[in-house]
């Protein structure tokens, strides 16, 4: 279907809408890989609706293209090639490539690299394996924190909730009603103060459910540097992300 177009003072803004049956009340603004606009919609709101709002908020539109188009360029892209740089626990390391057919294969942070031993380096089996170290690597140092912000968590009674790990395109962490903390894997990229950040503010919601006032005070409390954190992982999302 062709692009519809919006007036911002003298400039004019594609785009185009998807219906997403996840999406049931909000519009949300994102990037295609080309850098165009795309509009995740409600399945139920019609296109002259979606035409009239976006219009109505059409600062708020070119101010999020301003924002992400930028972001977007600076986002790596892993090709999985020896030399690569990878984030962990915020610092970069390339990745070094020691081809050994017939092993099994494995990866280790090393002489300040990222070791990876492997029967083939196809770049596909890279990224697997990759992934599942980062999977791993993520669920030994989650564990660790938890259990010492929890410590200092007197609601928690010293018993560390349940943990689990998985990827997320856009959240870093959630806290169920069961008290299940959930963290995603790409935080383990990011520096140990952000880490440190998202799991006491998944702690509290063990205390506090929503984001009011006894809640960020809590938060105050567990952890005073969260402002500083939340705010690299805002800025720097697209970058751990990937």
């Amino acid at each position: 279907m062709k692009n519809k177009t919006l007036k911002y003072n003298d400039q004019l803004i594609e785009y185009q809408v998807q219906h997403r049956p996840s999406v049931t009340r909000r519009i949300h603004l994102e990037l295609n890989k080309d850098g165009s606009l795309r509009i995740v919609a409600p399945r139920r709101m019609s296109r002259r609706t979606i035409h009239r709002t976006l219009q109505q908020r059409v600062s708020r539109v070119a101010h999020f293209l301003a924002d992400a188009r930028p972001r977007m360029r600076e986002r790596p892209v892993h090709r999985y090639v020896s030399g690569e740089e990878h984030f962990f626990l915020g610092q970069k390391y390339p990745l070094e490539f020691i081809q050994e057919p017939g092993r099994r294969g494995s990866i280790s942070l090393i002489d300040g690299q990222i070791r990876v031993i492997v029967p083939n380096s196809r770049p596909e089996a890279v990224g697997k394996r990759l992934s599942r170290w980062y999977r791993h690597q993520a669920l030994l140092y989650f564990s660790t924190r938890l259990e010492v912000i929890g410590a200092a968590a007197s609601w928690t009674k010293d018993h560390a909730p349940p943990l689990r790990v998985r990827k997320m395109k856009r959240t870093w962490g959630s806290c169920s009603a069961r008290g299940v903390i959930t963290l995603n894997t790409h935080l383990v990229k990011t520096p140990a103060a952000c880490i440190d950040y998202v799991i006491a503010h998944e702690l509290c919601h063990l205390q506090e459910l929503n984001h009011g006032k006894d809640f960020y005070a809590l938060q105050e409390q567990l952890f005073p540097g969260w402002r500083k954190a939340k705010n690299h992982l805002k800025t720097r999302a697209h970058i751990y992300l990937v």
